[in-house]
């Protein structure tokens, strides 16, 4: 990873942060620098392959179902209740079922990350 992939990957993940405060979301993310090293290493090899365009989202689902599964395989599991410590978010259920301020997150990403892509060199 270069240092212009992390900058994007904060970038991103950060503007996604705000944007969950602002909007009163459910759920708001902990900041970049508090998230586990896994996570973050997961995130900066996916906004480089999408800034690179090794991978693209063909829609807002399909950003949310890889999210689901990055989650999963990185031990999360379903609960009613967020629970950052052990790994318990109640958004990995369909993208369908979502709360519509969740649904909304996913935009908010994929457009983030055409920002990085263009804008932060």
């Amino acid at each position: 990873m270069t240092d212009l992939d992390e900058r994007r990957a904060i970038f991103v993940y950060e503007g996604a942060r705000i944007h969950a405060v602002e909007l009163g979301c459910p759920i708001i993310p902990s900041p970049w620098e508090d998230r586990e090293g896994d996570f973050k290493e997961q995130f900066r090899q996916l906004i480089s392959d999408l800034c690179s365009g090794k991978r693209k989202f063909q829609d807002f689902e399909e950003a949310h179902n890889s999210w689901m599964t990055k989650y999963f395989e990185l031990g999360w599991v379903y609960g009613k209740k967020y629970d950052p410590e052990n790994r318990i978010h109640p958004d990995l259920v369909p993208y369908n079922d979502l709360d519509p301020k969740e649904k909304v997150k996913d935009e908010v990403f994929v457009r983030l990350v055409a920002i990085a892509k263009d804008c932060i060199w």
